[in-house]
């Protein structure tokens, strides 16, 4: 044991993964997205979205009343996950909220931006984020728990949706453990660093990649989810 912990003791490693290693994860992040975003483009093609005539049913929604307008698209919501699964989609609101903001607002985060960079957003209070990390840790227990268990999402789960789980909760559980100095601080605090790390690499190459998807897929394509004007298709 006392050998395992010598290694997150190595000040050349340690000046590795706390160095170079971040500007690699975050230039594979950036261009990783680039790249996919644009491959995602050049699966599509610009196309209007068909409008049916009147005689096949279609109503302008110019011509309909507020009350009818509302009631279409409340009816439409019923259909969707939204209507069919209301708490699962809170669960993922949570989550996905507090996966992107923890980070970004977190006030040892900031710290070190002001320390290397010498800018830095607004932070939370500790407590704050003690309770933002702590929701995403209860929401990532409900999806494992949600795969294990509930026979039409377990019957589609891999061992890979478990390590995707796995990796996007790790650099909030070693945060949450390093910040109240639960176990080896220095091996934690290595650990987060490295979860975070991985976490931007996979994110352009796994499933993570519908962080921009969803925008891309909603705003852009043409569908029965859109949202907007889509002004592409997908090529068949």
């Amino acid at each position: 044991m006392t050998a395992f912990l010598t290694i997150f003791t190595n000040p050349v490693l340690l000046d590795f993964i706390q160095g170079p290693m971040v500007w690699i994860s975050f230039i594979i992040f950036g261009l990783g997205l680039i790249v996919q975003t644009f491959r995602l483009l050049n699966l599509t093609q610009k196309k209007e979205p068909r409008r049916l005539a009147p005689d096949e049913g279609y109503v302008p929604q110019s011509t309909l009343s507020r009350g009818e307008r509302f009631s279409r698209r409340l009816a439409f919501l019923k259909i969707t996950v939204i209507g069919q699964n209301s708490c699962m989609v809170m669960f993922s609101f949570i989550f996905h909220v507090c996966l992107v903001i923890t980070p970004i607002f977190l006030l040892g985060h900031n710290v070190l931006l002001d320390t290397s960079f010498g800018i830095s957003f607004i932070s939370f209070s500790e407590n704050t984020s003690d309770t933002l990390t702590m929701m995403v840790l209860m929401c990532g227990l409900v999806f494992f728990l949600r795969r294990l268990f509930l026979p039409r999402v377990r019957i589609l789960t891999t061992a890979y949706d478990f390590i995707l789980l796995f990796v996007a909760i790790a650099p909030f559980l070693t945060g949450y453990l390093a910040h109240h100095h639960l176990f080896n601080y220095n091996m934690i605090i290595i650990l987060h660093i490295l979860s975070g790390e991985l976490l931007l690499v996979m994110i352009p190459f796994s499933k993570f990649f519908h962080m921009v998807f969803f925008f891309v897929s909603r705003f852009k394509i043409v569908s029965e989810y859109s949202m907007g004007v889509p002004k592409r298709s997908w090529q068949y």
